[in-house]
């Protein structure tokens, strides 16, 4: 791994720094990700398209539609899956220049709101690209289930 395949970021006392996944693991992180997310966004689409809201920040999270969506996400993640991907990002970071592997243990002990700092960081390293796509897809989904909705609701003006 070069430093141009790595991107840094100090995180509290830390210095981390977050190579690329091998192709391969890139894409089964991915999949996993796809089965935990695509039940959620798919209730998040059909809730956003239902809502008159200009952004999904401006979203409800106690409207019943929000919190479904919500729930779907959590029911998707598991502590094994969860491990394996903390694990999968821990093999291509340094934090302070020693593999995170070695010294995970330590870094992370007591401070769980920085190990998903350093999580969040090493997803957005390699796969930005991809989510700043997705985004755009779920944008556009997004506007299409509100058009459909409007035409669906419109009266009929014909003779």
């Amino acid at each position: 791994m070069t430093q141009k395949d790595s991107q840094t970021k100090n995180i509290g006392a830390y210095k981390f720094e977050v190579f690329k996944l091998p192709p391969f693991d890139a894409q089964d992180v991915l999949i996993d990700i796809g089965h935990i997310l695509a039940p959620a966004l798919g209730k998040a689409a059909t809730a956003i398209g239902s809502m008159s809201v200009e952004s999904a920040l401006d979203m409800d999270v106690d409207d019943p539609r929000i919190s479904t969506g919500i729930a779907a996400l959590m029911q998707g993640v598991t502590k094994e899956k969860m491990r394996e991907l903390i694990n999968t990002m821990a093999k291509v970071t340094h934090c302070n220049g020693q593999p995170l592997v070695r010294t995970m243990e330590e870094v992370f002990r007591g401070d769980l709101p920085l190990m998903y700092q350093w999580l969040w960081f090493a997803m957005e390293c390699n796969f930005r690209n991809f989510t700043d796509w997705l985004g755009s897809a779920i944008t556009g989904v997004t506007g299409l289930v509100k058009a459909a909705q409007s035409r669906s609701t419109s009266k009929n003006t014909g003779p």
